[in-house]
């Protein structure tokens, strides 16, 4: 991937997101990694977002200052929160430039009024829209209609992780304001190609409806049937559903292994692992599909968001070895994937030499750092 023409300008840039490590997610995981690959490049970051318990409410990380407002949280999105206070935040931190993550979240239109009424440029990051259903569709409605359009009006350029959801925020903005960046990979993350002696299939990610995790359970309770030694490990926060998994789990005689571990042991997960799957509803650019490359494991996934393009760059022909739609695919590919795992050792190792050298977290900060500079 071309890193393009280096701006050579520095500036104070506050990133406004609704959630921060230690906190889990993707969005959480790109502004941290993206915020510290700034920094290195001589910029000042500030990071404002909401407070969970037990963080602090004040703290520097890696070079990167972080403030933590006091919050109501909502039982909607993970996104749905509340910080008080945080446009006078913003304000009082005088930055160059002000950006902001995550649809669905009140962050950008806190971050975006900042921006205004200090006359900064404003610039917004587009990780995926929702999928939604009930009660969820009035709140998702509200926003699209009533908050979105005003910070994306604000906004000088939006940023996407995804092509596929390029074209959906076109109908919200205009196309000359749209630039493709997408996320990149930890260099922490890169097992030996030993998969054959591991014996756990692994769901990463947030415990959460839309995460399908229920179609991994019923498909994998099918592959148990002809592969006895497999263990299914299931890594992640849970949000409401564990209960609902854990019950799933034992009508169909399976037994599942949960667990929460901290971003930097992820890489030791992916590495006891011989396949990850990811079966969500929908996602942007998932770090998961980067992480489980990197790091030589199989990855079978959903063909949503950026998937396809992905899996296509670095499987070629194979992409549809790894990719499924409902749970009768994941049990084909899964079992199609055990009985030879032999003759997916070329094809992973392609896919790991691809993503480290293409998606890097270097190359994501310095196109980032120009669009901010273009939006100046």
């Amino acid at each position: 991937m071309s890193r393009g023409i280096i701006l050579s300008y520095f500036m104070k840039i506050l990133q406004a997101v609704h959630a921060f490590p230690p906190s889990q997610g993707g969005i959480e995981h790109h502004v941290y990694h993206l915020s510290k690959e700034l920094v290195k490049l001589g910029n000042e970051v500030v990071v404002i977002t909401t407070r969970d318990k037990g963080t602090k409410e004040e703290e520097s990380t890696n070079g990167i200052r972080v403030k933590r407002l006091f919050t109501i949280n909502f039982p909607l999105f993970s996104a749905a929160r509340l910080p008080f206070g945080a446009c006078l935040a913003m304000m009082k931190e005088n930055a160059d430039i002000y950006a902001a993550h995550g649809y669905g979240s009140i962050m950008p239109l806190f971050a975006a009024i900042a921006a205004a009424l200090k006359r900064k440029p404003f610039v917004f990051t587009l990780h995926g829209y929702p999928e939604v259903r009930g009660m969820k569709r009035v709140f998702y409605y509200f926003y699209r209609f009533f908050i979105a359009p005003i910070f994306l009006a604000i906004a000088r350029k939006v940023i996407v992780v995804s092509k596929t959801t390029a074209w959906k925020i076109e109908r919200e903005v205009k196309k000359e304001k749209i630039v493709y960046i997408p996320n990149g990979i930890e260099e922490d993350f890169d097992c030996a190609l030993d998969y054959e002696g591991k014996n756990s299939i692994t769901y990463v990610g947030r415990l959460y409806e839309d995460k399908g995790i229920y179609v991994l359970i019923r498909a994998f309770a099918e592959i148990k049937k002809t592969n006895p030694g497999l263990a299914l490990r299931i890594v992640g926060k849970d949000e409401g559903v564990r209960n609902k998994l854990e019950a799933l789990a034992r009508s169909l005689d399976v037994k599942i292994t949960f667990s929460e571990v901290p971003y930097e042991r992820m890489p030791e997960v992916y590495c006891e692992s011989k396949a990850i799957v990811l079966p969500s509803k929908y996602e942007g650019f998932s770090l998961v599909w980067l992480e489980a490359m990197a790091s030589g494991r199989a990855i079978f996934s959903t063909p949503v968001g950026e998937a396809p393009n992905l899996f296509e760059q670095v499987y070629e022909q194979n992409k549809e070895l790894f990719l499924f739609k409902n749970e009768k695919e994941l049990a084909e590919r899964l079992s199609a994937f055990l009985a030879n795992q032999k003759k997916y050792k070329k094809i992973i190792e392609r896919a790991k030499y691809i993503v480290k050298e293409e998606y890097s977290w270097e190359n994501v900060a310095l196109q980032t750092v120009n669009v901010y500079k273009e939006a100046a």
